[in-house]
């Protein structure tokens, strides 16, 4: 999924919810692919004007069309947020952009960039699932909280090429389902979500 960040991450969250696309649905994905799902969920999410997949209301609208599941994007204000979310149970889609040198571990730098943050270490640092990896046993990444939190929650970054751009602020995509948990709808209420 490392050329699909953004529907590779949906497809794990969609997955993650018990939700997946049919045999029928995947019939058309060559049966070599290692991973079906993510091929189906690239053709839901192409955008023809943007000509990829990275459109972020395109992969909440898919994640919508299963059965029972919400769908949003939105942007959180802090890790506080994140972590309350993630702890009710609800992973979140972030979308990031950093130098290689700004996210320890990460071994790339990427002008946009989505993982799923799905977990906290003891120590508070970020556990994500990130696309950007060699392997799906790889996927599993953990990242140093400040340098993690600068880069998601950031609103002005520099490219490689010293010019300032612009950040994405703490935006994500939030899937989950309808008969969400009562502690997973107040988390939801807490950062606007209703």
């Amino acid at each position: 999924g490392e050329a699909w960040c953004s529907p590779t991450s949906s497809q794990m969250i969609i997955e993650y919810w018990g939700r997946r696309p049919t045999a029928e649905d995947l019939a058309w994905v060559n049966p070599g692919y290692d991973d079906p799902q993510v091929c189906h969920a690239a053709r839901f999410t192409y955008d023809y004007q943007y000509e990829g997949c990275g459109n972020w209301p395109f992969n909440a609208a898919y994640a919508a069309t299963y059965d029972d599941l919400r769908a949003v994007v939105t942007r959180l204000g802090s890790l506080s947020d994140l972590h309350r979310l993630v702890s009710a149970g609800i992973p979140v889609i972030t979308s990031q952009s950093f130098l290689a040198e700004e996210l320890t571990g990460a071994g790339y730098g990427t002008s946009g960039h989505l993982m799923t943050v799905i977990g906290f270490t003891e120590a508070g640092d970020i556990i994500a699932n990130d696309p950007a990896s060699p392997s799906n046993e790889a996927v599993r990444r953990v990242y140093d909280r400040t340098e993690w939190s600068n880069i998601w929650l950031r609103t002005k970054r520099y490219a490689a090429d010293g010019r300032v751009l612009s950040g994405t602020g703490g935006v994500c995509y939030l899937y989950f389902p309808a008969d969400a948990s009562a502690a997973q709808r107040a988390a939801l209420a807490s950062v606007g979500i209703r």
